[in-house]
């Protein structure tokens, strides 16, 4: 959503605290290697706070995310006047409740500021085509080009080689099979 919108994509592994099987740091080399900024943050330990909110300076910024992950809670610890409510992991599902309900965006410097956004449960995109998925997929774009049609989507046509770079594991399977994930919301255009 973010790279069909043009925006400048930052992301945050937040609640490092709860890395107990230490699997942040792929995630982290995983998405730097993409070619994302990526920051590793605690907002109960404080660890990666001072670095995030030095980058988010000067900025007009907006926290985006699935219920739960602490967007709220971080933007208290960077900026404790906020004073944002926050909530607790259902113990029912193990995901996040709505604490935030409505969009809002805070002057939370001198130059910078930040809107804080309601949790997410999943991504339906609105207004992609499935051949045109893949150009926001920045690690898919040096190969793109070299598919047998040009209206490739990536998942069975013959000659991609989107497909080829994930069995010659020149791309990640996991971003892989994110894409395809996402590609089967993607409705067919209606024509009436």
């Amino acid at each position: 959503m973010g790279e069909s919108s043009m925006l400048n994509i930052v992301l945050v592994i937040n609640k490092s605290d709860l890395d107990y099987k230490s699997q942040i740091r792929d995630w982290k080399q995983l998405y730097e290697d993409t070619g994302y900024n990526v920051f590793v943050t605690s907002a109960v330990n404080g660890s990666g706070i001072k670095d995030l909110k030095r980058h988010l300076a000067g900025k007009i910024n907006l926290f985006f995310g699935q219920s739960g992950v602490g967007k709220s809670s971080l933007l208290n610890v960077m900026y404790p006047e906020l004073e944002l409510k926050t909530g607790e992991i259902s113990r029912f599902n193990e995901k996040g409740t709505h604490t935030t309900v409505t969009s809002i965006m805070i002057k939370t410097e001198k130059d910078t500021f930040t809107i804080d956004t309601p949790g997410i449960r999943e991504i339906m995109p609105y207004g992609l085509k499935k051949e045109d998925l893949g150009h926001y997929f920045i690690d898919f774009l040096s190969y793109i080009n070299n598919c047998k049609f040009n209206t490739c989507t990536h998942f069975h046509e013959p000659g991609c080689a989107i497909i080829n770079a994930v069995e010659n594991g020149n791309l990640s399977l996991y971003r892989y099979e994110s894409y395809l994930r996402i590609l089967e919301t993607i409705e067919e255009e209606k024509l009436y």
